[in-house]
């Protein structure tokens, strides 16, 4: 099986330590293609490395597909400029491609590169650490996923609407699931998530921006999430944001997994309170109903 691996890139710091990962993998891919910009000339290092030039900011999914289109592959995986795959990483996706799954998800490790970033790790992929087990999912992150091109032939690319880095995943994985493809987790496939937050800001800014679209695939897809239908006026959103921030960072550190990151608790929860606000303000524009 062919393997094309796929990352999007706007002059991401973190992209040659990716690539070094990369180049270290048990079972390498066939074909790299990155996707963006690439104006410090990073990839000058890499020169296995396709790049493909979008001459302007392109947003993730927009980047993602461009790939997927150019790719020769069988097998895309897709993989973020800031994430770091254990060696085992393509060999352990390919071994459950070969056992028959057609779209995989792996783990994502919860140690940032800093307080800031692995704070945002444990609110953002809670669900995806390498402890869980193995199994079915409602849905799965791009950062760290598997997928044959058959299925991108079938349920066709990601919504490029969403801008930014936020939410076109879930909205991709559910449209795989309905079209009648079963998400299968693979812990044993992961990758350090080290993102390029290093302050309060940066995280503020991301939580804002992820509620502000994923609230558009909670309303999109309502029957499958179980959305109430107060979900759909933002006052809803700015009056109970406390205590939906509470009831989910409650639902996280119950679990033993996550009691070594009781420091990041405080900022996990801040994270909540700000995803329901930039829900609110999605809601108010009209954009969540688009």
């Amino acid at each position: 099986m062919r393997t094309s691996l796929i990352i999007p890139s706007l002059n991401a710091v973190t992209l040659p330590a990716t690539l070094t990962a990369v180049s270290k993998q048990s079972h390498p891919p066939d074909e790299i293609i990155v996707i963006g910009r690439d104006e410090t000339n990073a990839l000058a290092a890499f020169p296995e490395a396709r790049f493909i030039d979008t001459q302007v900011p392109v947003c993730a999914a927009k980047a993602r597909n461009l790939g997927m289109q150019a790719a020769s592959g069988d097998l895309f995986l897709l993989l973020d400029a800031d994430c770091l795959p254990r060696a085992d990483w393509l060999a352990t996706h390919l071994q459950k491609q070969t056992l028959g799954e057609m779209i995989v998800g792996g783990s994502v490790g919860l140690h940032g590169s800093n307080y800031w970033a692995q704070s945002d790790n444990v609110s953002m992929f809670h669900d995806f650490v390498p402890q869980h087990p193995p199994g079915y999912r409602f849905l799965l992150p791009t950062l760290n996923l598997s997928v044959r091109r058959t299925v991108f032939e079938q349920v066709g690319g990601m919504d490029e609407s969403f801008p930014g880095a936020a939410a076109e995943d879930a909205d991709w994985t559910i449209r795989m699931r309905m079209a009648g493809f079963k998400l299968f987790f693979e812990p044993r496939a992961t990758i350090q998530h080290a993102p390029a937050r290093t302050t309060w800001a940066d995280v503020v800014r991301h939580w804002r921006k992820l509620g502000h679209n994923a609230v558009r695939v909670r309303l999109r897809y309502a029957t499958e999430f179980g959305t109430p239908r107060l979900a759909s006026n933002a006052y809803w959103w700015r009056w109970l944001s406390p205590l939906i921030a509470a009831r989910i960072t409650v639902g996280i550190f119950a679990k033993p997994i996550f009691w070594r990151c009781l420091a990041n608790l405080p900022v996990v929860y801040a994270t909540k309170v700000i995803y329901c606000l930039g829900a609110a303000d999605s809601v108010a524009s009209g954009f969540a109903f688009r």
